[in-house]
Parts: C-alpha cells; sequence; structure tokens
C-alpha cells in the first residue's frame, strides 16, 4: 500500500483543478465516497446519526454525507463543533443540506449535543481533516471523548481528528474510530504510530481526482509486501557453488559480548550466504567456535593502545577484500581503539557495508564518516531510536515524533539506506524511497533481536541482492520470524535465538 502526505494530497487537487474538476465538486465526491460506505455497511432508514462538523472542509465534506445519508431515510443531526463553517465551500454544502437534516451547536447548545450524540446509532467524525496539527482545544476534546464514549460505530472521514496526517502524532484527545473512510489515498497518519491505533479499518474511497494524477505522485511511504518480498527471491542454480552466494564478513564481538557475534553470524548462515567469516577477538573465539560450525574465523590481537596488530591489520583488510558484504558493529564494544577501526573498515571497503549497534556509536560523534563512505559502496544503517538519536544530535522523543522524516532526512543528508527500527520498522533510501513493515511484535524487544538483523541484511547483500532490497527483505523476515515464534512460544517467552529456527521454515515459502 501507498501513503502520501498532506502536501502531496494538496498537490493532487491543484491538479485536479487544472484538469476541470472543481473544488466543489472534490468536496461532492468525498461526502458521497462516505455516505456510499456508510450506506453499504449499515441499514439506515429510521437510523440516527450524529455528524461531527468542524468550521474547515472536512466539515463540509460531512455537511455532503447528511444530505445524501438522510435521502438514505436516517434521522441526521448535524453537530456545528465550532460554530458556522468558515470557509466557502464548506458554507455551501451546509446551505445545501436541507430542511430534513438538524443542526445543533456544541457552543450554544452543549445539553442538545450531548444528547445527539447519546442517542446516536451511528456517529461520522468531520472535524478535522488532513491539514490538521498539535492538539485540539480542550472544548472539541470533550466533544471527541463524548463520542468515543458512545456505543455507536464512529467512521472518521479522511483521518481521525487529533491524529496528524505526515506524523500520526497525537498530542491529546482523539478520535477512536471503527472505520475511517479515507480519501483517494491513504495517509502516513493512517499506519504510523501512534495515529495507526486510532483509525480502525481504514477504507480508500474515490473521490474524484483523476487515476492519472495520483500515479504520477511519489509515495512518501509503502509497505513491504509479501509479494514483493517473494519476488526477491529465485531458485538456485542445480549447478552452483559457495563462491556464488558470497562472503560475508562479520566484525563483531568483545570481551562480553560473544553472543552478539554468534547471534549475527548465524542469521548470516542462516540467510544464505555462501561462507561466513567472524572477524573477533582472540579471547572469544573458542566460546564463538563451539557455537559456530560452519563459520570460518578471523582472529583479532590488539596492541596495549586498542589499535590493531600490524599482523592482525594485514589479515583483516584481506578479509575485507574478500567480502561480497561487510557487518559492522555487533557487541564490538567501546573499548580504544574502536571508532578508528570503524573508520577505517568504513572507507577502505569495496562491498555493501551494513553498520550496527557499537559501529553505530563509534560514529555518532562524526558522522559526516558515513557520507564520505557511502559515495563508494552502498552503506546501510540499522539504529535503533538511541542510536538514531545520536547520530542526528537530537533527543528519541524527536526522532520517534516523525520516524518517517527523522529517518527520510538522514538517508537522504548522508546517502546510507537508513533502517529504523521499533514497531513499524522503516527502510529509508537516500533517492526518497521509504518503506515501511508491519511483520514483528513486542516478543522481539529484547537484546540480540537486531544482531541477528544485521546479519539477515548482510547476508542478503552478500548474495547480490541490491542493498534497499537487501533491507527489506531482511526487515520484513525478521519480523515474520517473531511472529511464527509469538505463536508458537509467546511473545514472554520468546528469544532472539529461536528466531533463527523459524528462518528455514519461511524461505520454504518464500524463496522456493
Amino acid at each position: 500500500m501507498r501513503y502520501y502526505k498532506k502536501e502531496q494530497m494538496q498537490e493532487m487537487e491543484h491538479k485536479a483543478v487544472e484538469r476541470g474538476v472543481s473544488m466543489e465538486q472534490l468536496m461532492e465526491y468525498a461526502g458521497g465516497a462516505a455516505a456510499r460506505f456508510i450506506q453499504r455497511k449499515y441499514e439506515l432508514r429510521g437510523k440516527r446519526v450524529a455528524i461531527l462538523c468542524g468550521k474547515g472542509n472536512n466539515g463540509g465534506d460531512g455537511y455532503v454525507a447528511a444530505r445524501l445519508l438522510r435521502g438514505c431515510g436516517a434521522y441526521v443531526s448535524v453537530v456545528l463543533a465550532e460554530g458556522f463553517p468558515a470557509t466557502d465551500l464548506a458554507r455551501q454544502a451546509y446551505g445545501r443540506m436541507g430542511a430534513g437534516v438538524i443542526s445543533t451547536d456544541w457552543g450554544r447548545e452543549p445539553r442538545a449535543v450531548r444528547q445527539a450524540v447519546s442517542d446516536a446509532d451511528i456517529i461520522i467524525d468531520g472535524l478535522y481533516g488532513f491539514g490538521f496539527r498539535g492538539a485540539m482545544p480542550e472544548y472539541i476534546g470533550v466533544l471527541a471523548e463524548l463520542a468515543n464514549q458512545s456505543r455507536a460505530p464512529v467512521i472518521s472521514l479522511d483521518i481521525p481528528s487529533g491524529v496528524e496526517c505526515n506524523t500520526g502524532a497525537v498530542h491529546g484527545p482523539c478520535i477512536r474510530a471503527d472505520y475511517t473512510v479515507t480519501f483517494t489515498v491513504p495517509k502516513p497518519g493512517h499506519i504510523l504510530y501512534p495515529g495507526r491505533e486510532y483509525c480502525g479499518q481504514v477504507v480508500p474511497a474515490a473521490a474524484g481526482i483523476p487515476g492519472e494524477v495520483v500515479e504520477q505522485a511519489v509515495p512518501a511511504l509503502e509497505t513491504l509486501e509479501p509479494a514483493h518480498i517473494k519476488s526477491l527471491f529465485r531458485p538456485r542454480d542445480s549447478q552452483s557453488n559457495k563462491g556464488d552466494y558470497g562472503k560475508l564478513l562479520c566484525v563483531c564481538g568483545s570481551e562480553g559480548m560473544a553472543g552478539a557475534a554468534i547471534m549475527c553470524a548465524s542469521a548470516g548462515l542462516r540467510c544464505g550466504a555462501g561462507l561466513v567469516n567472524l572477524a573477533l577477538p582472540r579471547s572469544i573465539y573458542p566460546i564463538a567456535a563451539s557455537r559456530l560450525l560452519e563459520s570460518v574465523f578471523t582472529l583479532l590481537d590488539r596492541e596495549q593502545d586498542g589499535s590493531l596488530t600490524p599482523e592482525t591489520s594485514v589479515k583483516l583488510e584481506n578479509a575485507l577484500q574478500g567480502a561480497a558484504a561487510c557487518v559492522i558493529g555487533c557487541g564490538l564494544g567501546t573499548v580504544p581503539g574502536t571508532p578508528e577501526l570503524v573508520e577505517k573498515l568504513l572507507l577502505s571497503a569495496w562491498c555493501p557495508v551494513v553498520l550496527d549497534a557499537d559501529g553505530l556509536n563509534a560514529v555518532s560523534k562524526h558522522p559526516e564518516i558515513l557520507r564520505e563512505a557511502a559515495q563508494t559502496k552502498p552503506v546501510i544503517i540499522t539504529p535503533h531510536p538511541g542510536e538514531m538519536a545520536r547520530l542526528m544530535a537530537t533527543s528519541i522523543q524527536e526522532v520517534q515524533a516523525d520516524r518517517l522524516e527523522s529517518a527520510s532526512r538522514f538517508a537522504r543528508e548522508y546517502g546510507v539506506i537508513t533502517v529504523l527500527k521499533g514497531a513499524g520498522t522503516l527502510v529509508a533510501h537516500p533517492d526518497g524511497r521509504t518503506r515501511m513493515n508491519l511483520t514483528g511484535n513486542p516478543g522481539m524487544a529484547r537484546g540480540g533481536s537486531g544482531d541477528i538483523l544485521a546479519g539477515m541484511v548482510g547476508s542478503f547483500a552478500a548474495q547480490g541482492m541490491e542493498p534497499l532490497e537487501a533491507a527489506s527483505a531482511a526487515v520484513y523476515l525478521h519480523g515474520l520470524a517473531g511472529d511464527r515464534c509469538a505463536d508458537r512460544l509467546s511473545q514472554q517467552g520468546m528469544l532472539p535465538t529461536d528466531m533463527l529456527e523459524e528462518l528455514p521454515g519461511l524461505f520454504l515459502e518464500y524463496a522456493r
């Protein structure tokens, strides 16, 4: 599914008008689309419908719906939440409702409005549209809560009032809809948290904008779909060998964090890389070797100042030159010399690089290194919100307030594919394409999940998958593996290592 921001919707409306569709017609189409949905969904004759209308054009859509639903035999009450309509279009629509529609003013007739809402069999939310930002006024918030407390189904026009279109942010009282009839195209606020939790079932409806106008618009966001993920995998050649499926180098692990390196390399192996070379400190080699029988190892020795010994530097450079993709950072630690090691690997690699965890922390004070590295090969970063905040020199709250903008802006500015992890992980490409993942669950929120994801991304990249697609496939299948684990073991009891065991079954479905 494709999602479009407020500015894109405004541009589509402008182009529709240039093609001869008036704004009055667009309002009529929108209100009509909502009325038709409600007519299909409910028996209307004799039913009481309360329509909450703001003073803008979203309220005008509500007036159009009021006229049409009255024509279907419903008893319709329009609630003027902010008084008489303020736009010419809304005033025209209000004037055409006809005498059969009852109109009450929330400011002057609160008792009548409360009665209309409590008696309603159906409530329609036309308070605010896609232009809404911030928090609704307190007195409108009271009206919104009245609707939420009703037992009647609530249908929002375009987007639930209180949800910001572009970000999904909710800053105060908000309509909680059972259905949202969204006009022309879905909006990011329908799918981004927390707005997603207020939308109920989102029903896209044609609303007068010509199809060719919609097709010309570049979506702000797309969701990852099963068919697309399946299309990324091809059957293996019967005459192939391990060299055909790439060498993945994982520079990971430190004393006390051997598990992160093991999980990253295990994921790389499970996802089909021909060879996984795990470069890790000599001190934790026995732990890793006892768990990873299929991997090869490059053992790292350090000098007193934290730098690699000359012999180790040569070994690691040779391993990097022979790699088809490289993962840096899982459990790497913050010992002296780590930032210098990460910078050297980033700048000298010729293959796609996946940077995770301590690899990201190592460059967080000088993120311009990412821009320099991305000039010579694809760079994929996989931050959680805390790491993203450090990279952007901001707070976690600011990142989470507009996840879509945070990920897409960082990708554009630094030229790196940005995988912003969390509920609804985002995959943003420097060219503006941004994808959202809908698989996954809270049971995955524990240490180790990110190490597995990094190994999966690196494995797909090593096998020759285009970097954006490698990140997309890994994010989707990682979440789906988590969902299968939750079904089998519960969100409470599942572990990241359990997800590794789900991967072979997923490849039977997606890579046959």
